[in-house]
């Protein structure tokens, strides 16, 4: 079976990146199949996370980047150029490969792959949560005229263009339940695990992590005056944040004005990441959205007990409440802080949540989730 697939870019760290390098090698290496990834901006460099030699790399050299830094209608005029001109090479490509399914993970060719009659089956592989787009533009506190246009985006995406599409894929049973009212052929397949599990469980340093972008999505700007309350009542535990972001020299800003220096340590994003993971005892995460929350799923591999906002979506799906983890009403700082509290001055319960945590995650491995691709390939060409 020939896959394609289509994205950005590989060259950064972060998890549609390292989601779609591993299904590609699960699918390359067990399954056999002919894999492509095709990305837009590549810019020459190496993918960030390893790819087995036999996955075909095809990268399209186009300047989305730039458009970026362009007021909003001229961005719009010059991306519908550019659009145009990426759906013109993407079309040759895949005339010439003959895939029998390719895949879109909603980004810049989203709007037309459907349109390409290469005769592949066309899959929408959602990686965010419904209306991601207004939620973006709130926590980014976008300008009135730009949230028009992300608010006109959503209307857009569910009205013209997930219709097109044989199938529509998204990562949680919550999301889901929110598209099936507006769209029929909506599937849920969650993201698979990362890494293989930790072996060794260590909860019992007194050490939190927060790991995502430095950026208005995640959320650290709330994580951070949650734990100048948490530091209070458990002074000898420190938080370490892993990321990079435009947000990181605000952040270091709001740390040191809240003389949390000693207690909140920023690290750079790492590529071995489950070491830093077994490093800690607890995972924090306070985004205001997310499509699924790769972290959650991360560090309960690694035994760790989490702690999220019930944000949209992914921690209502992943987190068995009081089980592996809490999951905190959407703005009850005061529950957060004292589920955390709790943790950190119980070390029993945080170790049995810990192994509880490591258990229940074991229903996303590769083992339980990629079937449920191969038989959508399957049924779709059947069709």
């Amino acid at each position: 079976m020939k896959i394609v697939y289509c994205l950005p870019q590989l060259y950064k760290p972060g998890g549609i990146e390292r989601i779609i390098s591993i299904k590609a090698n699960y699918l390359a290496e067990t399954c056999h199949y002919d894999v492509t990834i095709i990305t837009a901006i590549q810019k020459g460099k190496a993918p960030y996370y390893k790819l087995l030699p036999q996955i075909r790399l095809i990268d399209l050299n186009l300047d989305y980047d730039s458009l970026l830094k362009l007021p909003l209608f001229t961005r719009i005029y010059k991306k519908r150029l550019l659009q145009k001109k990426h759906k013109e090479i993407l079309s040759n490509i895949l005339y010439q490969i003959k895939s029998d399914i390719t895949i879109s993970t909603f980004t810049h060719e989203a709007s037309f792959l459907p349109d390409i009659k290469d005769g592949s089956k066309k899959i929408l592989e959602f990686h965010f949560c419904r209306k991601h787009k207004q939620l973006m533009a709130k926590a980014f506190k976008f300008p009135l005229i730009t949230r028009f246009a992300y608010y006109l985006k959503c209307w857009q995406e569910e009205n013209v263009i997930i219709p097109k599409y044989d199938q529509f894929v998204v990562l949680t049973e919550e999301d889901k339940l929110s598209w099936s009212s507006k769209i029929k052929n909506v599937l849920n397949i969650p993201n698979i695990l990362t890494f293989r599990t930790s072996p060794t469980i260590n909860t019992t340093r007194n050490e939190a992590i927060a790991v995502g972008r430095l950026d208005a999505q995640k959320g650290f700007d709330i994580l951070i005056p949650i734990w100048e309350k948490i530091h209070k009542k458990c002074p000898e535990w420190i938080l370490n944040i892993y990321g990079q972001g435009e947000d990181e020299t605000k952040l270091k800003k709001l740390i040191a004005e809240k003389e949390l220096k000693d207690s909140i340590i920023i690290h750079q994003a790492s590529k071995n990441i489950i070491e830093e993971y077994e490093k800690n005892s607890l995972l924090l995460m306070t985004s205001r959205y997310e499509g699924w929350g790769l972290v959650l799923t991360e560090a309960m591999q690694c035994g760790l007990p989490v702690i999220a906002f019930a944000c949209k979506c992914g921690p209502r799906d992943i987190i068995t409440n009081g089980e592996d983890g809490f999951c905190i009403d959407e703005g009850d700082e005061n529950d957060f802080i004292s589920k955390t509290v709790l943790l950190m001055k119980d070390d029993n319960k945080r170790i049995k949540m810990g192994y509880n945590a490591q258990k229940n995650v074991q229903r996303y491995s590769a083992d339980k989730i990629m079937p449920l691709w191969i038989n959508l390939f399957n049924k779709l060409i059947k069709q």
